[in-house]
């Protein structure tokens, strides 16, 4: 059936990204993989189905914590279409390789012991809720080795979705001290949504957002219109020291706003709002990358959108996106 073949695709490419990731850490960061992690996260959120996931998480090359997430998967998947959409807009055309010959037994001594999982841990869960206040213990089960399992591969082909985007090319880290990058390794990526703000105040939007149809994870985004002069312009400021670059995967506008607005996206440094280190003009139905090296004494960053024409005959409106932007650490 569909769902089942939707939900294999999305558990065992996650579980390869995160068996992947526990081995090499940072590089193996993908964008797309990290938006189904939260996708997930999301829709399993009850009580069981959560608990179910996070076993997963912590051991995501156990086929018997892979299967019972696959099967519990499938099921939501049947019961929303939307949610299924989403799932496959999201896996972009990834496919899983088939198991090799040799994994066939292991695979199936796998779906075995899920059979009782999937029976037992619900029944658990419930008798342990309903006995303690406390979080109840998941039943113990006869577990394949995952020393001696092998997660099927899945393709390397870039997808060419135009519904997801690739953020930092490693994963965004969080300084050990907000917003100095000395913390960091040389190089590590940090969310400016991660970034201190003058008094912890928000100007701009921020979460998950489209740049011309293209999804961005951990964009920042203003509302501008013609129709009124306080939004003709949004900026944005975020404290930081020790980052030598400030990359945006890509400015533009959303799917939402009206086709016509052209915007102006600009990148001051420190206390100058007049010489941007970076500019792109943007015209309607455009998007473009933005990026910038910082000067060494950098300590605060503006971002700036604004209309770069106004015809007040017109009332116009948009959303002035800036897709995943990120800086660079320059280490200690």
């Amino acid at each position: 059936m569909v769902e089942d073949e939707l939900a294999s695709s999305v558990v065992w490419a996650l579980s390869q990204y995160l068996t992947r990731k526990a081995e090499i850490g940072a590089k193996a960061y993908d964008a797309q993989l990290e938006d189904l992690l939260s996708q997930l996260e999301a829709k399993l959120s009850i009580p069981y189905l959560a608990e179910v996931f996070e076993r997963f998480k912590e051991n995501p090359a156990d086929l018997v914590e892979v299967d019972v997430l696959r099967l519990n998967l499938a099921r939501e998947i049947r019961d929303d279409p939307a949610f299924a959409q989403q799932l496959s807009l999201t896996l972009g055309g990834r496919t899983v390789s088939e198991l090799k010959p040799g994994d066939t037994r292991k695979r199936w001594l796998g779906i075995a012991a899920v059979a009782a999982v999937v029976v037992a841990l619900p029944v658990a869960f419930v008798l342990g809720r309903s006995t303690s206040s406390t979080p109840a213990a998941l039943p113990e089960t006869t577990k394949v080795n995952a020393a001696t399992s092998t997660a099927a591969p899945i393709t390397t082909t870039t997808a060419t979705s135009t519904t997801s985007s690739s953020a930092p090319s490693t994963t965004a880290a969080t300084p050990g001290v907000p917003g100095d990058g000395g913390t960091l390794a040389k190089g590590a990526p940090v969310l400016l949504s991660d970034l201190p703000r003058p008094n912890d105040k928000w100007t701009f939007q921020y979460g998950d957002h489209d740049v011309q149809l293209t999804q961005y994870q951990s964009s920042l985004w203003s509302t501008l219109t013609t129709c009124n002069s306080d939004y003709y312009s949004g900026t944005q400021q975020f404290r930081l020291k020790n980052f030598s670059r400030i990359e945006v995967k890509a400015v533009g506008t959303d799917s939402t706003s009206d086709p016509g607005l052209a915007v102006k996206f600009e990148i001051f440094v420190n206390n100058d709002t007049i010489h941007p280190v970076a500019t792109a003009l943007v015209n309607p139905g455009e998007a473009k990358p933005l990026a910038a090296d910082l000067p060494a004494n950098t300590f605060a960053l503006t971002l700036r959108s604004s209309l770069t024409t106004v015809d007040k005959t017109v009332c116009r409106k948009g959303n002035a996106v800036w897709g995943s932007p990120y800086a660079v650490a320059s280490g200690s």
